[in-house]
C-alpha cells in the first residue's frame, strides 16, 4: 500500500473519531437550542460521518489486501532470518575448530553474516509493525461500517406507538392437596378377661389331654384302640395253708422248736408271728416280696396272684 493511501486512511480515521465526538457532545446541548437548530446541526454532523465511513469502506478492500501481503512477507522474512542465523553459528563453529586462522578473513566473514542477520531482523520488525497498523485500520473500518447500519435502522411505528407491556405475572402456584384426616382412635372395648391359670389335671383331664395330643400327632386318622378292654379276672381262692405236722416222739425238744420256727418263716407262720417274720425278712434282705401293690388301686395282693383282688387289674410281674 502506497504512502498516499496510508495517509488518506489515517486522516479518514481521525475524521471519523472527530465527528463521533461532536455528535456525542451535541446530545448534551439539545436543551439549549430550538428543535429546528438542533436537527440541522445534527444532520450536518451525521452526513459528514457517513461520508467518511463511505470513503473508508472504499479503501477497506485495499487495506485488507495489503494486510495479507505483509503477513505472507513476514513469514518469508522469518525463514530467511533463521537461515542467516544458522550460517553465522556455523562460521563461528569453524573458527573455533581452527579452519579460519586468518583474523582479517574471519573478521570480514563475521561482519558480513552478522549484517545480513540484522537486516532480516529489521525487515521482520518493520513488517510486523505495519501488520499491526493495518489490522487496527481494518478493525476501525469494520466498526465504522457497523455503527451507521445500526443507527440507520428505523424504529417500527407500531412498536413506538405501542404502550409498554406490563410485566408478566408469575403463574400461581397449584393448590396443595389437603392432608388426609387422621384416623380417630376407637373407643376402648370391655376389658378382656385375664386367663385363669389351670390347676393340675385330674385323671380324666389328663386322659383327655393325652387323647388330644394323639389327635394332633395322627392328624385326621382315627385312633385305633390297642385291643379289647381287659376284663377283671375272678379272684382266685387263697392257697390253703398246710397244717402243722405234730412233732415225732423221738425228736428232741430243741430240734422241734427250730423246725417249727423255720416252717413259720417259709409258710408265713401264724397270725401272731406274721409281723415279726416280715420285718425280719425286710431287715435281712429277702429276695421274695410278701405282697404286690396294685398300681391302680394301691391294694396289697398275694405274690401268687395275677390280677388285683380289689379292682381286677393285671398286677405287675415280680
Amino acid at each position: 500500500m502506497s504512502d498516499d493511501v496510508s495517509r488518506e486512511v489515517d486522516q479518514l480515521l481521525r475524521d471519523r473519531e472527530k465527528y463521533e465526538a461532536w455528535l456525542k457532545r451535541l446530545e448534551s446541548e439539545e436543551s439549549k437550542a430550538t428543535a429546528q437548530a438542533y436537527g440541522r446541526v445534527r444532520a450536518d454532523y451525521q452526513q459528514r460521518l457517513d461520508d467518511v465511513v463511505s470513503r473508508l469502506r472504499a479503501h477497506s478492500e485495499t487495506v485488507e489486501r495489503k494486510l495479507h501481503q505483509l503477513e505472507q512477507r513476514a513469514v518469508d522474512v522469518e525463514g530467511e532470518r533463521a537461515l542467516r542465523a544458522e550460517k553465522l553459528d556455523e562460521a563461528r563453529l569453524r573458527r573455533s575448530v581452527g579452519e579460519y586462522r586468518d583474523d582479517n578473513e574471519w573478521a570480514d566473514l563475521e561482519k558480513r553474516l552478522a549484517s545480513s542477520l540484522r537486516q532480516a531482523d529489521q525487515e521482520l520488525t518493520s513488517a510486523r509493525t505495519e501488520i499491526d497498523r493495518l489490522r487496527d485500520i481494518v478493525a476501525h473500518v469494520r466498526t465504522a461500517e457497523a455503527r451507521p447500519a445500526a443507527a440507520a435502522q428505523p424504529v417500527p411505528e407500531a412498536a413506538a406507538a405501542a404502550p409498554p407491556q406490563p410485566a408478566p405475572r408469575r403463574p400461581a402456584a397449584p393448590p396443595q392437596p389437603e392432608p388426609a384426616p387422621r384416623p380417630r382412635r376407637q373407643p376402648a372395648g370391655p376389658p378382656r378377661a385375664e386367663p385363669v391359670a389351670a390347676g393340675p389335671p385330674t385323671g380324666e383331664d389328663a386322659e383327655e389331654g393325652f387323647l388330644s395330643l394323639e389327635e394332633l400327632v395322627l392328624g385326621d386318622k382315627d385312633v385305633e384302640p390297642m385291643g379289647p378292654p381287659l376284663q377283671a379276672a375272678p379272684p382266685s381262692p387263697a392257697t390253703p395253708r398246710e397244717p402243722v405236722q405234730p412233732e415225732p416222739a423221738g425228736v428232741e425238744p430243741g430240734v422241734g422248736d427250730e423246725l417249727a420256727f423255720l416252717e413259720s418263716l417259709s409258710l408265713g407262720g401264724g397270725e401272731e408271728g406274721e409281723g415279726d417274720s416280715f420285718s425280719f425278712l425286710e431287715q435281712h434282705g429277702s429276695g421274695t416280696p410278701q405282697t404286690i401293690i396294685c398300681p391302680h388301686c394301691a391294694a396289697a395282693n398275694d405274690p401268687a396272684e395275677w390280677y388285683c383282688t380289689e379292682c381286677g387289674e393285671e398286677l405287675p410281674a415280680e
